[in-house]
């Protein structure tokens, strides 16, 4: 019998972080994760449009939850404070993405 491609990502996944990812603290737990570079998102407000850093953070599920962050939650990496705005979440695949914003 094959593995499932989601069974063989994790473990290279895992390795991955433990060589690049930085860590990650969220209510007191604290995970490894890829963290991409901020992209800047302009939202229309009263007044004009409001700048906002978004990025993408990338762990393995096992490593986070369950739990997982919602919408809302504060992460703290490299310093930097991020509000979760958003979870990409396939239960059948290892890796979560955390939908954030850089809180300045």
């Amino acid at each position: 019998m094959v593995p499932a491609l989601s069974d063989s990502i994790a473990p290279d996944f895992a390795e991955l972080l433990s060589e690049r990812g930085v860590g990650v603290e969220w209510k007191g737990l604290s995970f490894r994760a890829l963290i991409g570079s901020p992209a800047v998102e302009y939202g229309l407000v009263a007044g004009g449009f409001d700048p906002s850093s978004a990025v993408m953070v990338r762990a393995l599920r096992s490593d986070v939850g369950p739990p997982l962050p919602t919408r809302g939650d504060r992460l703290t990496a490299d310093g930097r404070a991020y509000k979760v705005t958003g979870l990409t979440d396939n239960s059948n695949w290892p890796i979560i993405t955390i939908h954030a914003e850089l809180i300045t």
